[in-house]
Parts: C-alpha cells; sequence; structure tokens
C-alpha cells in the first residue's frame, strides 16, 4: 500500500507540473459556484469565524483587456498563498446589479444550488466590477527570484478520507489523466515556505476508474456514505455534503 500511495505521489507531481499559481476553469457555473462559495477565504474568513464582517452582496469581476471574469482565493500568506481563477466568457451585465440575484442567476445554476449558496433568503445583491488585474498576473509572469516548488502534502486512499478530510471540502479541483483524474486541492499554510523557494503544497486523490469528471458533485450523507450526482436535492447541509467538482482545463497565465 505504501508503494502504492508513492507511485500516485509522482503521477500526481506530474500532472501538477506546470502550475503557476493559476487555474482555467471552462465551465461558466463551475466558476459561479467557485466563486460564490469561497468568499469567506484568507482574512475574510477569520472575521466571519468571530462573527465580523459578513457581506451582504456576491461579487463577479470582470477584467475587460483580457476578455474574463477572475477570483483570486486568497490565504494565509499574500506573498505565497494565492491562487487566480478565471475563466473566458462575454460579460453577463454591463452595469452594477444592486438588486436580487436571482434573476440573472437562474439562468446559469438551479434553484437547489441557489438555496444551497443561501441566497434567496439572505437577500444578498449581486456587484458586477470592471477592473483588470495587474499586480497578481504580472508577478507570476515574471516570478518573484525564487524557484516554485510543488510537492504532495496527502495522498488519500479512499474518495471517503479526501472528501472528510481534515475538514469537508466544499469543492475539489480534478485533472484529467491517463492513468486516471487528479482530485487536487491548494493547501494554504503559513508553515509551507522555504527561505530559498515558494514552496506549495497539494492534497490528492487519483480517481483511477475516471468516473468521478462525469458528474458535478461528490455527496456525502450524515453516515459518510458517497455517492456521485448532477444535481443537488437537499440543501439541508446536517443531512448531506456537496462536494463540487471542478475541473482544471489549464494551469496558462492569461
Amino acid at each position: 500500500m505504501a508503494h502504492d500511495l508513492l507511485d500516485i505521489k509522482e503521477k500526481s507531481l506530474e500532472l501538477l507540473k506546470d502550475f503557476k499559481g493559476t487555474l482555467e476553469i471552462d465551465d461558466f457555473k463551475k466558476f459561479l459556484l467557485v466563486n460564490f462559495t469561497g468568499h469567506a477565504s484568507g482574512p475574510a474568513s477569520m472575521l466571519s469565524m468571530l462573527g465580523m464582517g459578513e457581506t451582504n452582496s456576491l461579487s463577479l469581476s470582470y477584467d475587460p483587456m483580457r476578455g474574463l471574469y477572475f477570483y483570486k482565493i486568497l490565504g494565509a500568506s499574500q506573498e505565497l498563498s494565492q491562487l487566480f481563477l478565471y475563466t473566458k466568457r462575454e460579460p453577463i451585465m454591463e452595469e452594477f446589479f444592486t438588486e436580487d440575484p436571482i434573476s440573472i442567476l437562474k439562468d446559469y445554476l438551479t434553484q437547489k444550488e441557489i438555496e444551497l449558496l443561501g441566497i434567496g433568503t439572505k437577500k444578498k445583491r449581486m456587484v458586477h466590477t470592471t477592473a483588470s488585474e495587474f499586480q497578481m498576473l504580472d508577478g507570476i509572469k515574471a516570478g518573484s527570484g525564487k524557484p516554485l516548488q510543488l510537492d504532495i502534502d496527502l495522498v488519500y486512499d479512499n474518495l471517503e478520507s479526501y472528501i472528510a478530510g481534515y475538514e469537508p471540502r466544499s469543492r475539489t479541483f480534478l485533472l484529467e489523466g491517463n492513468d486516471g483524474d487528479l482530485l487536487f486541492d491548494v493547501n494554504f499554510t503559513p508553515l509551507a515556505r522555504k527561505d530559498d523557494v515558494n514552496l506549495v503544497t497539494f492534497d490528492v486523490y487519483l480517481d483511477e476508474n475516471k468516473e468521478i469528471a462525469q458528474h458535478a458533485y461528490i455527496t456525502m450523507d450524515n453516515k459518510s456514505k458517497i455517492k456521485l450526482t448532477d444535481d443537488v436535492k437537499d440543501t439541508n447541509v446536517q443531512n448531506m455534503l456537496y462536494c463540487l467538482v471542478v475541473p482544471v482545463t489549464s494551469f496558462n497565465v492569461p
């Protein structure tokens, strides 16, 4: 078993070798779900845990120069722990939208998905921001002067452990591979750093049967039973965990 996990680690690093800090997502619906479920990341997450700083808006950022929607995930250290997610498409609105966002989101998300996000009950508004991102992308292209080193933190032997983990996962990224599809998550931890390199670590699980990519969600009930599904059916978070499967199109820097 130990040998098998070491083999998965090497396969994972080979699939992740072109990672630079950017993830291109081809599916706009998946991008929306990651964007709207990930707003409490970085410092905002800490404020949320303390019951402070909760926002009543959903933000969509559009870069007109590059023709894409983008979203930045910040970790504990802004120097190292950043992910730039983007999807290429035309803007879905031209001006700031401050009313009930359901009228727009219903064209892309199901009613159950909207309920799962808590949008209808919290009366959140959606803000459409038009801006061009320079600092992070230029920094990725230029490099920080330190080489980027990729490593695997945890290799999971089964899907149940990967989904439950130390904390339940609300989403996982997926890369297609010849020997199986890689489920991975980027770790944001101040411990993942070295003086001479920028160290990025991942949690991984290899789907050797290549079944997961065909579905939208991995679900786990309160008895830790796993199922693959395309629909949200139970929005009671105490009954069912939904882990969104997000295929990554490329690691290209736009």
